[in-house]
């Protein structure tokens, strides 16, 4: 009799570590797969800064920085097919304040130091903390404006494709001016990304056919008044 109880206890002990170990295992197996997905749905990139080309003068004090380039064989970009836009209108896409930083299009999160990509879009309305842009609509006309630091200006020059523009940009400081060339879909905004009390002045351009789309930063160099 009591060989029979002590063999039933060794079953009921051994039939409680299998099903510990089979949950622990699934748990596991869970865990890998959420982290792979949170993984493979966010990209992460780096800006140049003190960016130069030929197609852009800086005869000022300011420093350039490119944020992101996703145009082949345009100043210097370079196409990511992993990076897409839920949206036929390129230029049709809000820049908001959200959470500190400006996120673009709902997917593009943009910080002081870089730029994070969502597969997923944050859900959050359009009206939402929208940052004002300037440019000429489409309307092809020389939009002159005002910024914190000068004056500026967005000019049509001719025709990229069907769905885009190339625009001549110039923005004057005291201390003299930068001209960009050619900005597909060229639109201005100022933003204070660094919280300094100074605003940053930030070019960007989008065009619909390849939901292309490049960013530009301009500030002065840090420890610079």
């Amino acid at each position: 009799m009591k060989y029979f109880i002590y063999i039933l206890l060794v079953l009921l002990v051994a039939s409680c570590d299998n099903g510990t170990k089979t949950v622990s295992d699934s748990s596991l197996s869970d865990k890998t797969k959420a982290e792979s997905s949170t993984t493979d749905s966010v990209m992460t990139f780096s800006f140049v800064t003190n960016f130069s080309h030929p197609n852009i003068t800086n005869k000022s004090d300011r420093q350039i920085d490119m944020l992101f380039n996703g145009i082949d064989n345009y100043l210097g970009g370079q196409s990511n097919p992993n990076v897409r836009f839920h949206t036929e209108c390129m230029r049709c896409e809000p820049i908001q304040e959200y959470m500190g930083e400006l996120l673009f299009a709902k997917r593009l999160l943009i910080s002081n130091d870089k730029i994070t990509y969502f597969k997923t879009g944050f859900e959050i309305p359009d009206s939402l903390n929208r940052i004002e842009l300037i440019s000429d609509d489409g309307e092809r006309t020389n939009t002159k404006f005002e910024f914190t630091d000068g004056k500026g200006s967005i000019r049509y020059i001719g025709i990229s494709c069907i769905d885009a523009d190339f625009n001549k940009v110039s923005l004057l400081y005291t201390t003299g001016e930068i001209i960009m060339d050619s900005l597909i879909n060229a639109s201005f905004f100022e933003y204070d990304s660094d919280e300094d009390g100074q605003k940053e002045q930030y070019l960007f351009g989008t065009r619909n056919c390849s939901q292309e789309f490049v960013l530009l930063r301009i500030r002065k160099p840090k420890g610079k008044k």
